[in-house]
């Protein structure tokens, strides 16, 4: 009995340590000074010799040359601004002539999915920016297009490269230029995972089983294959840095990454990984045809070798934090399945994951899965706080004070 409550102490401390370095990691993510941008500039803006500052917000240079006599004088500028890609900022630096057009644009630094990033220089996007005028609205589908698979990012450095290019235009050529208004995005995507996540409570509450794989298959389909939105470890990272896209444009975001970590603290169940996520029901399928009935000869070891997805989980949240690019805790292999794009070890990833499913029931979630770890720490929290209020109540009772409402902790 007391080595239990030795160990139990143990892992308290160290679970206790190990939020506190998280902390720390953040705090220091926040109050590191900002890059230098200059070496990008030059890559912008290459006629340049010497780079004088002119503005700060956004981060503007005058590009400058020497003559003969050593008389300076201004060949262009360099505008440095950022905007949110589908894992965090993109920092674009756009070098801008004389004549009000775009001779260049560089990504100074990201914080998106490395395979997103990857797949818009693969196609060469940035291209489509040059001898634009610095007051085109510069707009996806109209005036650039998105490159398909990489529709967050693409449309980020859009916004990026618009909204340095019309600070200059107003700022340093004086021009009128008037900023395009983004209506709403409300969709088909938007229709789709709203009506699934309706359909997933009214199965909850009403305690409709059946309507489980309806949503699973929804899920599977729409936010899978069709529209490429699981929620990702990534998603988690950039939230916990303060990245956080326009809700204009990104509803769908805020519903899974706010809305449904919400709906989890209330309801106290795992509701996304056995109800929506297409992930999940991607493995109950392929259980159901390989049988999925393999079971570890000893519970215990199977207990360990769960945990080593809170290990995973914390070491690659921690990397993230320090590195500062959410897209390094992006190691599903979600992306590599639904969109046919992944990097290194998510090509082996993917194909061990599926096969294992089909003898091992949700062998990704049970082993690996971010998203039953963060669910898992929502439901924990909510335990402690019930405890904490049922004790609260009781120290109450004891002390004469009268409480009419009795709290369950049952969940």
């Amino acid at each position: 009995m007391n080595y239990a409550v030795g160990e139990n102490r143990i892992n308290k401390i160290i679970n206790l340590v190990a939020l506190l370095i998280l902390i720390m990691a953040l705090i220091i993510g926040w109050v590191i000074p900002e890059d230098d941008f200059l070496p990008f500039a030059k890559e912008s803006l290459p006629e340049a010799q010497t780079f004088v500052k002119v503005a700060s917000s956004p981060l503007t240079y005058e590009g400058k040359v020497s003559d003969s006599q050593g008389k300076e004088q201004i060949i262009g500028y360099v505008v440095i601004d950022e905007a949110t890609g589908y894992g965090g900022p993109i920092t674009m630096v756009t070098g801008i002539n004389l004549e009000g057009k775009i001779i260049g644009t560089t990504i100074a630094k990201h914080q998106d999915t490395p395979s997103f990033i990857s797949i818009v220089l693969k196609h060469n996007y940035l291209d489509q920016f040059v001898d634009k005028n610095i007051t085109d609205p510069l707009s996806i589908e109209k005036d650039i297009d998105r490159v398909s698979g990489a529709t967050y990012s693409t449309r980020g450095i859009a916004k990026a490269i618009a909204s340095g290019s019309h600070a200059v235009a107003k700022k340093q050529f004086g021009l009128a230029v008037k900023d395009e208004v983004i209506p709403f995005k409300f969709g088909l995507k938007e229709i789709s995972v709203l009506l699934l996540v309706a359909l997933m409570l009214i199965g909850v509450i009403f305690k409709f089983k059946k309507i489980r794989w309806v949503t699973l298959i929804g899920g599977l389909v729409f936010i899978g294959f069709q529209f490429n939105t699981p929620i990702s470890l990534a998603n988690v990272a950039a939230l916990l840095m303060g990245n956080f896209p326009p809700i204009r444009e990104n509803l769908i975001w805020y519903v899974l990454l706010v809305g449904i970590p919400i709906i989890t603290f209330i309801v106290g169940r795992n509701l996304y990984c056995f109800w929506l996520c297409p992930f999940g029901a991607l493995q109950e399928i392929l259980a159901k045809i390989g049988g999925g009935s393999f079971k570890c000869c000893n519970k215990k070891i199977e207990a360990k070798l769960s945990k080593i997805k809170y290990v995973i989980v914390y070491l690659v949240l921690l990397g993230a934090i320090l590195l500062k690019s959410p897209g390094f805790a992006g190691y599903e292999p979600f992306a590599t399945l639904f969109s046919m794009q992944g990097f290194g070890v998510q090509w082996f990833i993917l194909p061990v994951v599926l096969f294992s499913s089909l003898f091992i029931k949700r062998f990704w979630c049970r082993f690996f899965c971010p998203g039953f770890v963060i669910n898992g720490v929502i439901l924990e929290f909510r335990r402690l706080l019930i405890k904490l209020k049922n004790k609260f109540r009781y120290s109450r009772v004891e002390e004469g004070i009268p409480i009419e409402n009795k709290v369950s902790t049952k969940e």
